[in-house]
């Protein structure tokens, strides 16, 4: 079994059975799951889907026991919930949950998918970084210098200001940080000192989740040891930055290793 495998194995979960005359509208928490919820309840929780998509619901408990209401018809109908379907919720510890939807034939299927684009190390970059100028600028043992990190501030646990396009808790429960366009377009660095003070993990492979949908980007990692992920210049032209843009980077992770990057654009 893989060391990921055996992280995942480790997370707490919970079976439920989809029945829509009781949970068209909310779905109940098993109550012997509650022992691993934090206590006071999050007002918000996020369903994380495997098709790619990220729902947020309303947590509240009522009588002693957690349901998921308001958001949650929203996310049965995108996944086309049928009676009798089967669902597994993997919970991070935090606020986000995992759902797999297994269909009446006991497969695990993959529902309301998200358009995704691959990005890679591809041919077609390089030409690209090649004809506007990027030049020896480009070479991964280049030393970005204190100035390009220090650009990138830091929105860490203690900052209490309310990120547009985020609720407080989210702000709140995962680690922030917010950049802005740069000539290196192609890379997004990982401030070090977010890193260092939060003791993250990265997978190789990174989603950003925007506005559009999710884009892939590909890790890689400067002779300094200092982090960034290729593929940043698809996010930069889709969502069309400017330079007095603020670009908010929301990290999810699950027990510090981050696998996905939520952005909010911020129009300067």
């Amino acid at each position: 079994m893989s060391g990921s495998e055996e992280e995942d194995d480790v997370l707490p979960r919970f079976s439920k059975v989809f029945l829509s005359q009781t949970a068209s509208e909310s779905m109940a928490i098993p109550k012997s799951f509650s022992e691993h919820l934090e206590d006071p309840l999050p007002q918000t929780a996020k369903l994380q889907g495997i098709g790619g998509g990220v729902w947020t619901v309303s947590f509240k408990k009522i009588r002693d026991r957690a349901y998921f209401t308001s958001g949650w018809s929203k996310f049965a109908e995108d996944h086309e919930l049928k009676d009798g379907e089967f669902l597994t919720f993997v919970y991070d510890g935090s606020h986000t949950f995992e759902v797999s939807v297994f269909g009446l034939s006991g497969c695990k299927e993959i529902r309301a998918a998200v358009e995704t684009v691959n990005l890679s190390d591809v041919d077609s970059d390089k030409k690209e970084e090649e004809e506007e100028g990027e030049g020896d600028d480009d070479d991964p043992s280049f030393d970005a210098g204190e100035d390009d990190e220090a650009s990138q501030s830091v929105d860490t646990v203690s900052n209490a200001e309310v990120v547009e396009g985020f609720s407080n808790l989210e702000v709140e429960s995962n680690p922030c940080f917010t950049t802005t366009l740069k000539s290196r377009i192609y890379e997004l660095l990982i401030p070090a000192n977010v890193v260092r003070k939060h003791k993250l993990k990265f997978c190789d492979r990174i989603k950003y989740i925007d506005g559009e949908g999710i884009m892939h980007g590909v890790r890689g990692k400067w002779t300094d040891d200092r982090i960034f992920f290729k593929g940043w210049n698809k996010i930069c032209r889709r969502n069309r930055l400017k330079e007095h843009d603020t670009v908010h980077c929301e990290m999810l992770h699950i027990r510090k290793k981050v696998h996905s990057i939520k952005i909010t654009v911020t129009r300067g």
